[in-house]
């Protein structure tokens, strides 16, 4: 990602978290945080990453039935020429960490203090 796409990444993003804690109302949106934006070269667009403290699946529909606004209010703020589509997709690198750690844990528990694994 060059310089500019990763600049034009962060600005979606904090307009996009403004929005989400300004102007919008839907209860389901309320935990939401915008963790990333990957914008296309061409701005067509934006793969938007994002975590709740709330249900999964209702932050999901909200986002969708929120987009097309999200979006006329990104024209608003932006100094675009064009405003990307917007793909949400929930970030799941926290639970892949947590997985990853578990296996690693479980390998470090079934070896032996000498460092050789046990037999079972």
């Amino acid at each position: 990602m060059n310089h500019r796409m990763a600049r034009v990444g962060q600005d979606l993003r904090a307009k996009l978290s403004a929005i989400l804690t300004e102007r919008t109302r839907d209860p389901r949106l309320v935990g939401v945080t915008i963790l990333e934006v990957r914008a296309a070269v061409d701005l067509s667009y934006a793969r938007v990453f994002y975590r709740t403290y709330g249900d999964r699946d209702e932050a999901e529909s909200a986002l969708e039935k929120a987009n097309p606004y999200l979006r006329r209010c990104l024209a608003e703020r932006l100094k675009l020429r064009r405003v990307p589509e917007l793909d949400f997709r929930y970030d799941e690198s926290q639970e892949r960490a947590q997985r990853v750690e578990g296996i690693l844990r479980e390998l470090d528990a079934a070896r032996d203090p000498d460092g050789r694994e046990n037999e079972t």
